[in-house]
C-alpha cells in the first residue's frame, strides 16, 4: 500500500469511528435527558424542540418515554390538526385512539380522523358524549373490529345496527345502554358475536 492509500484508509476509519462516537454521545445525552444537545445529528435535532418532558421524567432513576409515546402525546395535544390516521399502521392508530380516550381528548370531531383505520378495539365505556353519530366511524373499522364497549352511552338500536358490517366482532359491552332493545341486538346476528355483555 502507498502512503497515500494509508492516509486515506486512516482518514476513512477515523471518520467512521467519529460518527459512531458522535452517535453514542447523542444517545447518552438523550438517555440523560440533556436539553438542547441535539445538534450533532439532523435526524434527532427536532427532538429537542418538538417535545417537552415533565420534570418528573428528568429525575435520576426516572424512566423516559419512548419516541412513540412522545409522538402520540404530541398528536394528542394538536389533535385538531389531523384529518385522518388511515394511512398509519393499525397499531399506531390504535395507540393514538387509546391515548385520546384515556386522556378524554376524543370528541366527535377528532373521532372522524379514525375513519377506516382498521381499529380492533373501540372501548368507550362510560365515555361522555358517545351517541349514534359516533357509530358511523366506529362501524367503518369493518372486519378489523373485534371488541366494542358502549356502556353507559345513549346509543340506540339505529346506531347499533351499523355494526352489522363488522363481521368479526367478538365482544360488545352494552351495560346501562337503556336505548338498546332486543330488536337492536338482532342486527348483530351476522357477526362472530356469541353473547353480548350487559
Amino acid at each position: 500500500m502507498t502512503s497515500i492509500d494509508n492516509q486515506l484508509d486512516h482518514k476513512s476509519m477515523g471518520g467512521i469511528c467519529s460518527r459512531k462516537r458522535d452517535q453514542q454521545v447523542i444517545e447518552d445525552r438523550v438517555r440523560r435527558g440533556a436539553s438542547g444537545c441535539y445538534s450533532k445529528s439532523s435526524s434527532s435535532k427536532w427532538l429537542g424542540t418538538s417535545f417537552t418532558r415533565p420534570n418528573a421524567d428528568l429525575q435520576p432513576g426516572g424512566s423516559f418515554p419512548s419516541l412513540r409515546e412522545l409522538c402520540i402525546n404530541r398528536i394528542r395535544e394538536d389533535i385538531s390538526r389531523y384529518k385522518s390516521f388511515s394511512m398509519l399502521p393499525r397499531d399506531i392508530s390504535q395507540q393514538i385512539f387509546n391515548e385520546l380516550v384515556i386522556s378524554h381528548y376524543l370528541t366527535a370531531a377528532s373521532l372522524e380522523a379514525f375513519r377506516d383505520c382498521a381499529l380492533q378495539d373501540v372501548l368507550l365505556g362510560e365515555y361522555p358524549g358517545v351517541m349514534d353519530t359516533w357509530m358511523d366511524v366506529i362501524s367503518s373499522q369493518g372486519s378489523s373490529l373485534l371488541s366494542v364497549d358502549l356502556s353507559d352511552s345513549v346509543v340506540t338500536d339505529s346506531g347499533l345496527a351499523l355494526l352489522k358490517y363488522c363481521s368479526n366482532l367478538q365482544t360488545i359491552a352494552l351495560d346501562y345502554c337503556n336505548n338498546i332493545s332486543d330488536h337492536g341486538l338482532k342486527h348483530l346476528s351476522g357477526t362472530s358475536l356469541s353473547t353480548p355483555l350487559f
